[in-house]
């Protein structure tokens, strides 16, 4: 949602989901890494990625649909490299719990869904940066000539996006307690589907 607000779109969210996914189990799995850190090691893992996509943006002047391509293959590309293509099984079950349990009756997963959408909305119409987002989406020019940062926006609202979607990956991985290289691949379309009915305009700004 805030990446299409900027006018931008995310092609690589389905395989950061899928790349986080692969490491952060391979590094609980293979190299004993506890689940909370490995959580951590994940979402900075997205955070980083789709920051990427906001530098090769930016920086580089490529069109978000072009550049987002590029990277979707690259991260796929990295999934199968982590474990030569092989799904990893045996995941722990504190980290299966941690995503895929319940909490006072409801579903960790629901909960998550609840938190997240609540701080996203916040952070979108309660702060500086939201307002930002959304003047960056409107007119770049005119957020540029008003003082807004147009570059670090961008850059922070793709990190964001990685950030969810590796988060997305995380709770796909604890769902079937295992992670495979194209786990996150189908959601795609779902996710920017999702935040096209919820509001936000292809064209941006909205």
């Amino acid at each position: 949602t805030f990446v299409i607000i900027t006018g931008g779109i995310d092609l690589s969210v389905g395989s950061i989901a899928s790349f986080v996914g692969i490491v952060s189990a391979n590094m609980m799995v293979n190299s004993g890494v506890g689940a909370f850190p490995a959580l951590l090691v994940g979402l900075a893992l997205g955070f980083i990625a789709g920051g990427l996509n906001g530098v090769l943006i930016t920086l580089i002047k490529l069109p978000p649909f072009i550049a987002t391509l590029g990277t979707m293959s690259v991260y796929q590309g990295l999934a199968y490299v982590v474990t030569d293509g092989q799904p990893v099984y045996n995941v722990p079950q504190s980290f299966v719990l941690m995503l895929n349990s319940y909490l006072a009756g409801v579903p960790i997963v629901v909960v998550i869904v609840i938190v997240v959408a609540v701080l996203a909305w916040l952070l979108l119409r309660r702060t500086v940066f939201g307002q930002n987002v959304i003047a960056t989406g409107g007119s770049e020019e005119t957020a540029w000539l008003s003082g807004v940062r147009v570059a670090r926006v961008k850059i922070l609202v793709y990190g964001l996006s990685g950030a969810l979607a590796a988060l997305a990956g995380l709770v796909i991985v604890a769902r079937i307690s295992a992670a495979q290289s194209e786990a996150g691949a189908p959601y795609l379309l779902t996710a920017i589907a999702a935040a096209v009915i919820g509001g936000a305009n292809l064209m941006g700004g909205e």
